[in-house]
């Protein structure tokens, strides 16, 4: 019997339940995971030189991000997974950049709506589409696509980066965040260590970074930087179940039902997979010639 998973195939085949399935969960259990993690639900960079509070990392990690892409103000972007419009908002406010935020949830985007309202934010539409088509978007409209842990819940990755090409301009650059594989197939218990771990975070399938780089070649991106940031962001995982610990059963519950109880519970295989090296945190940049 061949117990061997590779690690650029779903090991879901429906990718039509697999879109209901994050969506549902996101629907059920956004205000929860605002509500202990804060506006931005993904990692902070934390480097050893400086104390910082999770907000301050997770905002360190944007800082970082716009320093590499020289973001421009005024920017044109679209945030292709934007959660909670955390990072829609950051990237708006810090350099006025007119954000197009899409998410499968329509939770995720009525919070998002509300923040920008009582925020007095007038430069950010957010709208319930799939990354993986962007069919509301023409050729050539951005000058940024932004993917900051998004990718990972992405049904067809290489579906998504082609079509983050075709609706970049010419020049454009593609920002890609995400959870990477160490390597491109497992056996045995490795394999059924993977398969638990995508299974709990609702990840089709999670390839390796030289996989990514693969896909971006593949579809005529220029691909400028490649970095691993593993080592800067595995913290975030003590830190979060250390939040989520403070919660109790029942406040949980509440936040996000079982859903969300499942999430907390599986938090520690993530930040073993991290700190065991099985998992990658890749951060791609790369330009639409």
């Amino acid at each position: 019997m061949n117990n061997s998973i590779k690690t650029n195939q779903p090991i879901l085949r429906d990718r039509e339940k697999i879109t209901r399935i994050i969506a549902d969960f996101w629907n059920k259990t956004s205000h929860g995971w605002r509500e202990i993690w804060g506006p931005h639900i993904h990692h902070g960079y934390y480097d050893t030189s400086q104390s910082l509070t999770p907000l301050q990392a997770q905002e360190a990690l944007i800082d970082k991000i716009t320093t590499m892409l020289d973001m421009p103000h005024h920017a044109k972007v679209l945030d292709a997974g934007c959660g909670m419009g955390g990072s829609s908002m950051y990237l708006a406010k810090k350099f006025d950049a007119m954000v197009t935020g899409i998410t499968l949830s329509k939770i995720q985007a009525d919070i998002a709506r509300k923040q920008c309202q009582s925020e007095n934010i007038q430069t950010i539409d957010f709208k319930i589409e799939d990354a993986l088509a962007l069919e509301s978007f023409a050729d050539n409209s951005f000058d940024i696509v932004w993917s900051l842990e998004s990718c990972e819940q992405f049904y067809d990755k290489n579906l998504f980066i082609k079509n983050a090409y075709r609706v970049l301009k010419p020049g454009g650059k593609l920002m890609l965040a995400t959870w990477c594989s160490d390597r491109e197939s497992y056996e045995g218990k490795s394999a059924k260590s993977y398969k638990k771990l995508c299974q709990a975070f609702d990840l089709p399938y999670m390839p390796t970074m030289q996989t990514y780089q693969y896909y971006l070649i593949n579809n005529n991106f220029t691909v400028n930087n490649v970095y691993d940031w593993s080592s800067f962001v595995k913290q975030s995982w003590d830190i979060g179940l250390s939040l989520a610990n403070a919660y109790s059963f029942l406040k949980i519950l509440k936040l996000g039902g079982w859903r969300g109880l499942r999430f907390r519970k599986q938090v520690n295989l993530m930040r073993d997979a991290f700190h065991q090296g099985r998992v990658k945190y890749g951060v791609f940049l790369a330009c639409k010639g």
